[in-house]
């Protein structure tokens, strides 16, 4: 795409930055829709929220392509936007800054949740060991005599 039809075509840019934004603000929702899950222990519908989430993230991949051609000389072709489409613009780059930073800061805190839910479970099934073990010892130390009949303790 020439530089002189990105001037003439600033709509396809605000679509495209629109687009961006809009996936943005799904991908947000599903992130929220995350966190509700991963605190109440449901894994399948986890899956589901994921795949949908690497859904949005191929398509905002397609649309990073779609807008690399308006990229490639911005300063220039940002600067010769008419006002109007400028601003708006600058108002769909910002918002799109700022639901990336929200979503990356949810998924860092996501991560720390799922890794502190992990090392809970991995204890808990090292206490199931450790007991199950016990009751092994025990069982070898009471030996024969637990498997007598209790008459035969008496006498």
């Amino acid at each position: 795409m020439s530089e002189g039809k990105n001037v003439r075509d600033p709509e396809q840019l605000l679509r495209l930055l629109t687009e961006q934004r809009d996936l943005y603000v799904r991908l947000r929702e599903l992130s929220e829709q995350q966190r509700t899950l991963i605190s109440s222990d449901r894994p399948e519908q986890l899956l589901n929220i994921l795949r949908e989430r690497q859904s949005l993230v191929g398509a905002l991949a397609r649309l990073n392509e779609q807008l690399a051609p308006f990229r490639r000389d911005w300063e220039g072709l940002y600067a010769r936007l008419p006002n109007d489409c400028r601003e708006r613009a600058n108002t769909l780059l910002g918002e799109v800054n700022a639901l990336l930073r929200v979503i990356l800061q949810a998924d860092k805190e996501d991560s720390a949740m799922l890794s502190a839910r992990k090392q809970d479970v991995a204890e808990r099934i090292r206490g199931v060991s450790d007991a199950q073990s016990a009751n092994s010892a025990y069982a070898r130390q009471a030996g024969p005599a637990a498997a007598r009949p209790a008459a035969d303790l008496t006498g």
